[in-house]
């Protein structure tokens, strides 16, 4: 299920929007303005983000330009009223996936998220090998390489490294790996997730590569 950041601070559409969404089967984090939306961004990790660019308290190209600074690797789509051509233009600058004029027609605006999120996968499927810091992994063959030693991987682990780094120091929630990885979220799951990581730990160990456990709440690859 994929995760949407929304961060609109008009009450009435953005309820709506999210109503939509959510039975559309995305989950919606909906936040009505940008220090909200700053926040959200470093507890959780979002697919895409909505992102209206006229707001009460600054606009949706402040949000824009942290996800670009921080490297957060995640799509965005701009929202506005606004339909000049030099307000569109200004959006692409800032890197956007898709620009918006109000009103919106929900099902055209649904079209655009897929087709977002499908450019996405296709782009993450091609990129076959994954670093951070010392670390290199290899998703093709499910080969880790730490410094100069070499990891064979099982599928589960490789999958589970990969969630990781994809988004390094940044927290990964137990219940999103539990959903994608074991497709369940019972107690035998948990467990089997927590030899998982252990094993990953000790691989990681030697490169001073760490997995923290953010408690109740998911872990970090720092």
């Amino acid at each position: 299920m994929n995760r949407v950041l929304l961060v609109e601070d008009d009450k009435s559409f953005g309820y709506v929007l999210s109503e939509y969404l959510l039975l559309k089967n995305f989950q919606v984090v909906w936040e009505e303005t940008v220090s909200a939306a700053l926040k959200a961004l470093i507890k959780h990790s979002f697919d895409i983000a909505i992102l209206d660019v006229n707001l009460k308290n600054g606009s949706g190209y402040d949000v824009a330009s942290e996800i670009k600074d921080k490297r957060y690797d995640i799509p965005f789509i701009f929202l506005t009223a606004r339909d000049l051509k030099i307000d569109q233009l200004k959006g692409y600058r800032y890197g956007a996936e898709e620009y918006v004029t109000k009103p919106i027609d929900e099902e055209i605006l649904l079209a655009k998220i897929q087709a977002v999120l499908s450019r996405q996968t296709n782009h993450d499927k091609h990129q076959q090998t994954l670093e951070f810091k010392t670390l290199t992994l290899d998703k093709s063959k499910r080969e880790l390489k730490v410094d100069s030693t070499s990891v064979q991987l099982t599928e589960r682990e490789s999958l589970l490294l990969e969630m990781l780094i994809s988004r390094s120091e940044k927290l990964v929630e137990r219940k999103e790996i539990l959903q994608r990885l074991w497709e369940n979220q019972d107690e035998f799951s948990r467990n089997s997730m927590d030899v998982y990581i252990s094993r990953l730990r000790k691989y990681l160990s030697e490169a001073n590569i760490s997995i923290r456990n953010v408690h109740g709440k998911g872990f970090v690859l720092e």
